[in-house]
């Protein structure tokens, strides 16, 4: 029964993936004198990978991107279950709802790790291989990138809170969307010690986590 749930989630969010995953390929692929598409990377010169002067427009891209997709996955996969009325028939199957709501969450995360660590990583192993590039490099260059995809983990859980949160639009149901963005962006900037840091990402999602199991389980569902 979960790996029924989890293989619809990742089929019914799977447009939005790609459409990420193509994005980041340009970019990133870009960075490496590989662009999906040359002409729209054109004139961009010579970077020195993940130094925040010379690549700091292609930083905040790759940070936009993940954010507007773990918004999208959140949303999709809490709102547009109350929009085609299938919630209750997926409440209604032989398993816990907490765990209804994990597995959801889990197809999510994977989703996301998959449109925002994966091309990170793929973009840091070429950046470490000798001979790629005329520039040095070492991991810790890597961190304030590493830093978003914590921001995408946040506002992903923050965006799935708001959808099952039964208020109005107009009011405090998107407060949750709001703060997570705003407590992600902080803690990304905020100078600290990098490792506490990451501590505090750990501790937003699980805060989220521990509150979106707590809503759909005390949410009245028509």
């Amino acid at each position: 029964m979960r790996i029924a749930l989890l293989s619809k989630e990742l089929r019914e969010c799977a447009l939005y993936a790609c459409l990420a995953l193509l994005v980041q390929i340009h970019y990133l692929g870009a960075g490496m004198g590989l662009p999906l598409i040359p002409f729209l990377d054109a004139g961009r010169g010579f970077e020195i990978p993940f130094l925040a002067n010379n690549n700091s427009g292609r930083e905040t891209t790759f940070t936009m991107i993940v954010i507007v997709a773990a918004i999208a996955f959140g949303l999709h996969q809490s709102v547009w279950e109350s929009w085609r009325q299938t919630a209750l028939f997926l409440l209604h199957r032989p398993l816990p709802q907490s765990q209804i709501f994990l597995t959801k969450l889990a197809a999510g995360g994977l989703l996301l790790l998959g449109v925002s660590a994966l091309p990170l990583l793929v973009y840091s192993l070429w950046a470490a291989t000798p001979g790629t590039h005329a520039s040095p490099f070492f991991w810790g260059m890597t961190d304030s990138w590493w830093r978003s995809v914590g921001i995408a983990v946040i506002c992903y859980l923050g965006a799935f809170l708001t959808g099952i949160r039964p208020a109005r639009w107009l009011g405090s149901r998107t407060w949750p969307l709001i703060a997570s963005v705003v407590l992600a962006l902080g803690l990304k900037y905020a100078p600290i010690w990098p490792a506490l840091i990451y501590v505090g990402f750990a501790g937003l999602a699980a805060g989220l986590i521990g509150l979106i199991i707590d809503t759909a389980q005390r949410r009245e569902y028509p």
